[in-house]
């Protein structure tokens, strides 16, 4: 935005942040700090975790579309997937294992992008070891390997994941067809044999890509001082915007309905993000009380539990069948009443659990 806002909050780190993320629901925020990766959450600012599970300087980071998981890439060849649940359940003391250790690269990871879906979303990941790869969140498993001739500083997808958008050291912009016939899992990008797939026009590393939602342009910032628009189908440049230093992050999102209105104002302030993990702060750095909530670590109520419920619904339902071995047109009718009374109790659960997850959501800050 061109308007001047004010600075909500100046947030001091424990060391230089190399690498920025927020997910995309607005409730927590990645930065990569050395080799280890911090969680804040936004509401409160607590520091939920530190994940030190690299050996070397993070370089990137990126959720999934729907916050579940989250991709840390560094200096030293690995691309790590975290499924964020299993990360807020850790005890402090513990550092949870990522859920894939993607370890196919020869030198430094030096961008991450994340498709569309979910934890069934395919991942891409750049490195300078000259290629680009596309992995399956899901299994963990490689998809397709593509080498060039230079090494890749960034990356990104199209929205229906038709193309691959890498960025070279060298300027190039690199389009990869990922549809293209036959299917190989290791291709190598021969630019000279490529004809019409390369995006000519940086004088210098390409560090960022992004492509518009309709899949018609591509933007691009660079080393040399430019960001530059695409025209995809013709890889011509449309529009070139100069800077005063190297570009390093430009992307293409969709403008909030409020964004040129000058009245809109964030209606919650930003906190003061910790420098401690949740729970171990001095007590003078406390200062507002909270309560921490691990679903499912202890049973909460003396009463039946779900798991014990759905145990004895299985043996009711057990009991009913056997009754309708017998063939009895009886203990049919018997059958039917019980697998009534069945989904009404299920019913209930299903609204419980609603319920209690409403309370939890809409329970208002203290």
């Amino acid at each position: 935005l061109c308007r001047q806002d004010q600075l909500q909050q100046k947030i001091v780190c424990p060391g230089p942040v190399t690498c920025l993320t927020a997910s995309p629901n607005g409730l927590y925020v990645l930065a990569g700090i050395a080799e280890s990766i911090y969680l804040w959450e936004v509401s409160n600012g607590s520091l939920l975790a530190i994940l030190s599970r690299h050996y070397q300087d993070l370089t990137c980071l990126c959720f999934t579309d729907d916050s579940s998981h989250f991709l840390s890439g560094a200096k030293d060849c690995l691309a790590l997937v975290w499924n964020l649940y299993s990360v807020l359940q850790a005890e402090p003391s513990q550092i949870p294992d990522p859920r894939h250790v993607w370890s196919r690269h020869s030198l430094p990871i030096t961008d991450l992008y994340c498709g569309f879906g979910g934890p069934l979303a395919r991942a891409a990941t750049a490195s300078l070891d000259q290629t680009a790869k596309l992995w399956e969140v899901s299994s963990g498993e490689l998809l397709l390997s593509v080498l060039f001739d230079v090494g890749i500083m960034s990356v990104t997808l199209d929205l229906s994941e038709y193309h691959m958008f890498c960025g070279g050291m060298d300027g190039s912009i690199f389009q990869v067809d990922l549809c293209a016939w036959p299917v190989q899992r290791d291709r190598t990008f021969q630019t000279e044999r490529e004809n019409g797939k390369v995006f000519k026009g940086h004088r210098n590393q390409v560090t960022c890509l992004s492509v518009s939602t309709d899949g018609s342009l591509l933007l691009s910032g660079s080393h040399d001082e430019t960001v530059r628009l695409w025209d995809i189908q013709s890889k011509q440049c449309l529009k070139t915007v100069n800077h005063k230093g190297p570009v390093t992050n430009a992307f293409i999102v969709l403008a909030p309905a409020n964004m040129f209105n000058p009245d809109s104002k964030p209606s919650v302030p930003l906190p003061k993000f910790s420098k401690h993990l949740h729970g171990t702060e001095s007590s003078e750095e406390q200062g507002n009380e909270g309560m921490t909530l691990r679903l499912g670590l202890h049973q909460q109520e003396s009463e039946e539990s779900y798991l014990e419920k759905a145990e004895k619904m299985y043996s009711q339902m057990y009991s009913t069948r056997e009754k309708n071995l017998l063939g009895d047109q009886e203990h049919l009718t018997i059958q039917v009443s019980e697998l009534e009374e069945e989904v009404s109790t299920l019913r209930k659960i299903n609204k419980n659990l609603f319920d209690f997850s409403a309370r939890i959501i809409t329970k208002p800050a203290k």
